[in-house]
């Protein structure tokens, strides 16, 4: 059996007087510390939370910027290259056109030399022509309807 005497009751009054300032001075002061400490540690997992979902939100507005930049990108290089097709196009018509005009030019300086010359041998050949009925008829021949009748002459045998 327990045998109770001084020691065991000044053991039990030391271990109570004990516990109630334990509870008074540490259990409170260390249970509020911990509370704290919890409260921290929610407050932080919470900063960390709402900074993840930022970040995120962040990230997809980045995504989609970058997106739009590379749509504007490439609408931009097709608006180029459609700009500079038609620069092309316009190049190529206006160098059509020019080498069409030169090549009517030419063919209008052509036509008109060549009528210029014709007109030139068909003059010399009536003026030969007279000359040479003049010769051998043995009279000089050169009335305005003289000259008619041997262009008319050098025409029929230019046509044939």
């Amino acid at each position: 059996m327990v045998n109770i005497n001084a020691t065991l009751i000044a053991q039990v009054i030391n271990f109570l007087f004990l516990v109630f300032v334990l509870a008074k001075y540490a259990y409170k002061p260390l249970a509020k510390m911990m509370e704290e400490r919890r409260n921290k540690i929610a407050s932080d997992l919470e900063s960390a939370e709402k900074a993840r979902t930022d970040a995120e939100a962040i990230q997809k507005e980045y995504a989609d910027k970058l997106a739009a930049a590379r749509q504007e990108a490439a609408a931009i290089i097709e608006e180029a290259r459609r700009t500079a097709q038609a620069a092309q196009d316009k190049a190529v018509a206006d160098t059509r056109a020019e080498q069409e005009s030169i090549i009517a030019a030419a063919k209008a300086a052509i036509a008109s030399d060549k009528k210029a010359a014709m007109d030139d041998v068909r003059n010399q050949a009536v003026e030969l022509a007279i000359a040479a009925a003049g010769k051998i008829i043995g009279q000089k021949l050169g009335t305005d309807e003289d000259k008619k009748m041997a262009g008319e002459i050098v025409d029929s045998l230019m046509s044939k």
